[in-house]
């Protein structure tokens, strides 16, 4: 009898693993927050952190529809966003940051905020893109599609100062698309401590903009980080057309592999089905 229930267990761990023939988690290491924009993580007006302690508030009324990993969000474009707090100092307690999601735009002209927080002095933590122009070929052959807008804040001698890059990658095409944002600091070999940012896109890694050269390569924000729209000091601006999934902060860079660990759940998962991963690890945090 005893054989034939540790049969039983070890075919259902077996038909667990592999149920749709893929079983992967999340990176965990470092993970703050976790939003999965799932049905059930949705109670009212508030999104729950799965894995950390920073439920979301929603303002607008955007709406549950599929997303590349079960249930994900659909922002209007006019008054929809989340509230995702300040997420506990992020800055201040790393000094490097990676913003994850899945999605989807639908707006076909104009700016638009994926995510960003302003503060009262300094200009905060985002990515906002731009579909204004046509796609261009200018010298060498280099071709301008979407661009995209990187903003980061850090120390100087008599306060802070935004750091701004910007990447043309064409990412506004109404598809589904992967995308990290990583701010990472490390030291040149002068000695220097640095700062830089890379975006994956799909899976490839993009340098984004120059070094920046600072004592402190990340500050804190005060403001609360705007999902779906720019918080400008409160007032909520720029709005986002499309659909958000999956949406993961961490508190330090993601290696190229940790992404692309990442960005391989989203295409093996069909919009209807229920992600293979260890929710228990998730859920009961």
């Amino acid at each position: 009898m005893r054989k034939l229930i540790y049969l039983f267990i070890f075919a259902l761990v077996i038909a667990m693993f592999h149920h749709n023939g893929y079983a992967e988690s999340v990176v965990t290491e470092g993970l703050v927050s976790y939003w999965t924009f799932d049905r059930q993580d949705i109670a009212d007006n508030t999104v729950k952190d799965v894995w950390g302690k920073n439920d979301g508030t929603i303002f607008g009324d955007p709406k549950v529809v599929a997303g590349p990993v079960k249930d994900a969000l659909a922002f209007d474009g006019f008054d929809d966003y989340v509230n995702l707090t300040n997420l506990g100092d992020l800055g201040n307690q790393m000094g490097s940051a990676t913003f994850e999601a899945w999605i989807k735009p639908s707006f076909k002209e104009g700016d638009v905020t994926l995510f960003k927080v302003v503060d009262v002095d300094c200009m905060g933590w985002g990515l906002e893109f731009n579909l204004n122009i046509e796609p261009i070929t200018i010298l060498n052959n280099v071709v301008i599609e979407d661009l995209i807008f990187s903003y980061v804040q850090h120390e100087i001698a008599k306060g802070c100062r935004s750091s701004t890059s910007v990447k043309s990658v064409r990412i506004l095409d109404g598809k589904w698309h992967h995308i990290v944002y990583a701010h990472e600091p490390y030291v040149d070999a002068a000695g220097r401590e640095r700062s830089r940012k890379m975006i994956h896109i799909d899976g490839k890694r993009y340098p984004f903009g120059g070094p920046i050269v600072s004592e402190a390569v990340f500050l804190p924000f005060l403001e609360p980080v705007y999902l779906g729209a720019e918080n400008n000091r409160g007032s909520a601006e720029n709005f986002f057309h499309g659909i958000i999934d999956e949406v993961r902060i961490y508190n330090r860079p993601l290696t190229h592999d940790e992404v692309l660990q990442n960005f391989e759940i989203g295409l093996a998962v069909e919009p209807t089905q229920k992600l293979p991963m260890v929710w228990g690890a998730l859920k009961t945090r």
